[in-house]
């Protein structure tokens, strides 16, 4: 056959866009055709995260770093520059994203095992980048415990022999947190949309640790522990004394001589501090007015930061003779206001319970954690949540492996609920004797292990769970032992559209125990037929038994734009 150009039997169709509107809104700021990097469309992106939230930074992070994974290097330099202002202008929720192990593997995938004799300007840039992340939200952040794996990354790549480059102190400034005066109400605002943003992450990952301490979280943002307030007042009091010990400094200066230098850059950043939070004081007055200490400590403190401004403005303008009338009160050495009820505070994202009377935790040869569920209602609120087994799916089959150089345990974890009850509960709590066995990739990690799995099946039968506008859903169902069922779950999309982020969930009787493995991807594309598939194993379903098994399922996804949440009890057939 000669070669040439030949029309297939199927018609021509033009590729259509993603209908995600983020992801096209991020390809859009890094196409080709760009001559260089647009700060309109990248902050176009940012606002659109800061809007959106929920899986938007995730969303971001996993398209971007493809992106730069791109083999052109054009497409992959405008990907890190678009990065760069989403560190910078979307705050903890793109921050936990990139501190996470399958991000960080994926933005080194092409770093060779040994450095180069010249690094590329891709590598440059993510070096640059990771550089500035361990100097500056990895050091300064009031949530660097959460950024451990940047850290870990760092010091994995000089262990290589790669070379970091120096960072200028005026580009480590721009990301590092501001020490601004902020109400009660914003403070609350912004630990509400940290905690979301982790909450989330928690609840993606579906591990019983995790679950566990998304109860605990999920407790602090529904108020039945006043830890967010609590925490809110401690810094506004950390603020306060910062900026007494500001205005008692700028006094000192102003009345160091007869001539005080008013244009010393120390003297106009005092100043333009103590002026920049004045404002301030009514609103948190107005909002803590029933603390009368408070109340009273701040009106006498606004006092002396009237009087030491004016006094700056007197000697601007050269009335020296005036302002050495002013003598403001040394406000730094001041007592604070409830110091006793502030004594004993947590960190924002450091939710540790109340210390049990007694240890639930039992060791065995299957690292596995297994507690008492001997609490009320109200000691859980992730409600459905609870025997759910939600798993992480994976945007594509190799995502987080990485290449040459990663960080290890990259293997999914395969998720075991077991309980002791003979009842369906399926509004009972997390921490219903959960345990866990991870599960690693065949595939060569750095710090990771190999590792395989055969399994035994027999005859299996499929069945139709639900068929919706929009999905259909299928089990296949194979008896493996008297006690043990196999549950593969196939789903398909019956739609024209995309179907994106995609999670399913299910839960089964207590008296049983669940293995449920991660699904194949989270995403579907345009008719497409068992698309997304998963595995799981029901022990303890007895084939004697009398009764059908019931098996409570949850499908969330996102299409045209909507997210859509589908849920039913669906009686497995006699297997």
């Amino acid at each position: 056959m000669s070669s040439g150009i030949y029309l297939s039997d199927q018609p021509a169709r033009r590729a259509q866009a993603p209908s995600n509107p983020l992801i096209r809104k991020i390809q859009r700021a890094c196409r080709m055709s760009l001559p260089e990097p647009d700060l309109a469309l990248n902050l176009d992106v940012a606002d659109y995260i800061n809007d959106k939230q929920g899986a938007a930074p995730r969303d971001a992070a996993i398209t971007i770093v493809k992106l730069i994974n791109n083999r052109d290097t054009h497409t992959a330099i405008f990907a890190l520059s678009l990065l760069d202002v989403l560190v910078k202008n979307c705050g903890y929720p793109f921050h936990l994203q990139i501190s996470r192990k399958e991000f960080l593997n994926e933005l080194v995938k092409r770093f060779p095992e040994h450095p180069p004799m010249r690094y590329s300007k891709v590598h440059r840039l993510i070096l640059t980048a990771i550089e500035e992340w361990y100097q500056t939200i990895c050091k300064h952040s009031s949530y660097k415990d959460d950024l451990g794996y940047i850290r870990d990354m760092r010091r994995l790549l000089k262990y290589k022999g790669y070379a970091f480059p120096k960072i200028h102190e005026e580009n480590l400034a721009v990301m590092r947190e501001t020490e601004t005066l902020k109400t009660q109400s914003e403070i609350q605002k912004e630990q509400e949309i940290a905690q979301a943003a982790k909450l989330e992450e928690l609840i993606r990952r579906g591990k019983p640790d995790d679950l566990r301490e998304a109860n605990k979280l999920m407790k602090v943002m529904a108020g039945f522990k006043e830890d967010n307030a609590k925490q809110a007042r401690k810094k506004i009091v950390t603020e306060l004394n910062k900026l007494k010990r500001k205005a008692d400094l700028l006094n000192e200066m102003l009345s160091s001589s007869n001539n005080p230098d008013i244009q010393n850059e120390t003297v106009e950043e005092l100043y333009g501090a103590l002026k920049g939070a004045q404002p301030k004081f009514q609103k948190i007055i107005e909002e803590e007015h029933e603390d009368d200490s408070l109340v009273q400590d701040l009106l006498k403190f606004n006092d002396t930061v009237n009087q030491t401004l004016e006094k700056y403005n007197l000697l601007k303008i050269g009335n020296s003779s005036a302002a050495s009338q002013i003598h403001p009160d040394a406000m730094s050495n001041a007592p604070t206001s409830n110091g006793g009820a502030l004594a004993h505070e947590i960190n924002l994202l450091d939710f540790d319970d109340d210390v049990p009377a007694a240890p639930a935790t039992t060791s065995s040869p299957t690292p596995g954690i297994t507690h008492a569920n001997n609490n009320g209602p109200m000691d859980d609120l992730l409600g459905d949540l609870n025997d759910l087994a939600i798993t992480s799916p994976a945007p594509s089959q190799n995502f987080g492996l990485g290449g040459s150089i990663s960080l290890g345990g990259m293997g999914q974890p395969t998720t075991s609920v077991s309980t002791g009850d003979n009842t369906m509960d399926l509004l009972g709590g997390i921490s219903a004797t959960p345990s866990s066995t991870t599960q690693t990739n065949n595939s060569f990690d750095l710090l990771g292990t190999f590792s395989n799995s055969g399994e035994s099946k027999s005859e299996s039968e499929r069945v139709l769970v639900n068929k919706s506008n929009a999905l259909k859903i299928e089990f296949e169902l194979t008896r493996e032992s008297d006690s043990t069922i196999k549950l593969k779950s196939f789903i398909s999309n019956l739609t024209m559209d995309s179907i994106t982020n995609l999670t399913f969930a299910i839960a089964i009787p207590k008296s049983m125990t669940l293995r449920l493995e991660p699904q194949s991807k989270d995403s579907l594309g345009s008719l497409e037929v068992d698309g997304i598939t998963q595995e799981a194993w029901v022990d303890n379903a007895l084939a004697s038994a009398t009764k059908p098994l019931k098996v409570k399922w949850k499908v969330q996804y996102n299409v045209n734009g909507n997210d859509t949440q589908e849920t039913a009890v669906f009686a497995l057939p006699k297997v």
